[in-house]
């Protein structure tokens, strides 16, 4: 893979390209995630932290630099990343997954992930399933959200060789839920033959073994109408509740009743495992609300008692300069329920959701932790470079009210450089902390002017050759 150097550092063609086209206005809190392209999330809330899964876009568009279309065929990682008020965000970097370098050898590829957790003798594990392209589903296991997972059973966890599942056209996109009781649960499947979109009935399901690396029941059929891909499953209210994308086939003219093309749809059932009765739609495609189009995969979560859907649109690989398509970005917004249970047509936008809480500039925070930046480039092992002078990143709703006295810097041994930390504008905004950086670690007075620091926007601006790792105010 090619290399380019700035300020001594060195990055990707693709880093650098992300790196000065990827900034969003600071009112735009989707998608959420702008250096690194990402699609199909799945998402694990987990002491108070939302950490989001995706397929790794941009390993693909390393190959290519977006002048052919995404064929995902080079995709055998995952991204994960990582926030506690769901508008600044932590890259944590990636997952192997398939191939030579990953813990399932065996696979070629890793898609669509779908995260678990479980208590096992005592102690929480993490389940991470993937699809090997559309011919099976694995698993990864580990003992925290951000591994080092292992392939504890060396072979697909769902394969072909089950008569049940030998006819589904796609057999991947796994959504999985744990139960109350602590029973999981595996939905999955996708695709229709040519002959029958109405009903393709190629959605499975199926209870996973208390070790949630095996299955416990043989996968049952779900009567999807009108399926694509991307299953989902959620338990409101009591109720279970299957989620899914809807194909591209043409449709019978004004029939309310068939969900539209590429749009997330619903079934209710009082059981896990069905029967599922079919009751509506609820996200448009990406084409409705943002233009671009391409297909349609979320995953609906409940954070501090609020209900939101994550989803992937392909509306940046343009801005980055892409000529072909099919780079997709992450989103979250709201996800609204009537009150009768039912979900109505969301409305989403790329204003996205409201902070959760003020950010917290106490704790140790990993440099590439942001809600927008320009000029940055976030590197392979999770660092800071800018490729200009004056380049910054954002933290937004950033708490100051506990008071400061000096900022911790860890930057690269052979950083040379200037970084400020400014407030409310990077340009012409307060200065309350400068700090050369000569070497790994850098201690800088901090100075607050004013009284009023509860909810501000705070810039780390970077001058010459900086490599930062992670930073911290010091009351």
């Amino acid at each position: 893979m090619a290399v380019t150097t700035i300020f001594g550092a060195s990055i990707t063609p693709l880093e650098k390209q992300m790196a000065e086209k990827g900034t969003k206005p600071l009112g735009e809190n989707n998608p959420f995630i702008m250096h690194k392209f990402n699609a199909d999330p799945c998402v694990l809330v987990y002491n108070d932290t939302v950490y989001v899964y995706a397929t790794n876009d941009t390993q693909q568009a390393e190959y290519t630099l977006g002048k052919e279309n995404n064929g995902y065929d080079k995709i055998n990682t995952l991204n994960v990343y990582s926030s506690k008020d769901l508008v600044n965000w932590t890259d944590c970097g990636v997952i192997p997954v398939a191939g030579k370098k990953g813990p399932a050898s065996w696979a070629k590829n890793s898609w669509a992930p779908a995260i678990a957790c479980k208590k096992i003798k005592g102690k929480d594990k993490f389940f991470l399933y993937f699809a090997d392209s559309g011919n099976g589903i694995g698993v990864l296991s580990a003992d925290s959200p951000l591994g080092p997972f292992k392939d504890p059973i060396k072979k697909p966890l769902i394969s072909r060789r089950d008569p049940v599942c030998s006819d589904v056209v796609w057999l991947f996109d796994p959504a999985v839920i744990v139960d109350d009781d602590g029973t999981g649960y595996i939905y999955f499947g996708g695709g229709h033959h040519e002959d029958n979109p109405v009903n393709p009935k190629t959605a499975r399901c199926a209870k996973l073994g208390d070790d949630m690396i095996s299955l416990a029941t043989t996968p049952q059929i779900i009567d999807a109408p009108w399926l694509f891909e991307d299953s989902g499953i959620n338990k409101i209210g009591g109720k279970w509740i299957y989620t899914y994308c809807s194909n591209f086939a043409k449709r019978p003219s004004d029939d309310k009743s068939i969900p539209p093309t590429g749009t997330i749809s619903y079934m209710t059932s009082d059981s896990p495992l069905g029967p599922f009765e079919y009751k509506g739609y609820t996200l448009l495609n990406p084409q409705v609300y943002y233009g671009p189009g391409g297909n349609n995969h979320h995953w609906i979560f409940n954070f501090k008692n609020q209900w939101y859907i994550a989803y992937h649109a392909q509306t940046e690989e343009k801005k980055i300069g892409f000529e072909k398509t099919g780079y997709r970005n992450l989103f979250i917004n709201e996800f609204e329920i009537n009150a009768d249970g039912s979900f109505p047509v969301q409305k989403v936008t790329k204003n996205g959701v409201k902070q959760t809480i003020a950010f917290d500039v106490y704790a140790e925070i990993p440099a590439a932790t942001m809600h927008s930046f320009k000029d940055v480039a976030v590197t392979g092992d999770q660092k800071v470079i800018p490729v200009s002078n004056d380049a910054w990143l954002c933290i937004k709703g950033a708490d100051f009210s506990g008071g400061a006295k000096e900022a911790l810097f860890v930057a690269d041994s052979k950083s040379d450089g200037t970084v400020k930390l400014v407030l409310d504008n990077p340009e012409n905004g307060e200065v309350i902390c400068t700090a050369q950086i000569k070497g790994k670690k850098t201690k800088a007075p901090v100075t607050l002017s004013g009284s009023d620091y509860k909810n501000k926007n705070l810039y780390i601006v970077f001058q010459g050759s900086v490599k930062l790792s992670c930073w911290q105010i010091n009351k």
